[in-house]
């Protein structure tokens, strides 16, 4: 599936993206700047968050609050070492099925035991985003 955006049609993506996942373990490619962090901020957002919703880079994850439910967020472009995050806790996090966002996911996806959706953003010259989902079923 895929759909085309500026960035200030963000709304429109997210609801494309929650219309076409399948699972609340999403995954989000794309280069520095291609608005990973702005579409999990928006979905966070539609699906209950009043946090205050922000990169994860150094601390590696973030957690918010929606609706009784937990929402985490990761960031592992910074991981060198998968076996590092067995020390926050990660792969208990995913075997939760709570919702989670994972930016740069491509040093963990080996390790992924259930179904989840991944998210491939792409931007062209005139700074139009387009996204591609895939759902796996594991």
């Amino acid at each position: 599936m895929i759909f085309s955006y500026h960035l200030k049609e963000i709304h429109h993506a997210s609801d494309f993206i929650l219309k076409n996942i399948k699972s609340k373990t999403v995954l989000f490619d794309g280069d520095l700047g291609s608005g990973k962090t702005t579409l999990i901020k928006n979905i966070s957002m539609k699906i209950g968050s009043k946090d205050n919703i922000s990169s994860p880079t150094f601390p590696i994850l973030n957690i918010y609050e929606s609706n009784n439910e937990k929402i985490y967020h990761a960031d592992l472009y910074r991981i060198d070492n998968v076996l590092d995050l067995n020390e926050i806790g990660f792969f208990d996090i995913i075997n939760e099925k709570k919702w989670i966002f994972i930016e740069w996911p491509k040093k963990i996806i080996e390790y992924f035991e259930h179904p989840y959706s991944h998210i491939k953003i792409k931007i062209d010259d005139s700074k139009k985003r387009t996204l591609e989902i895939k759902n796996y079923e594991i």
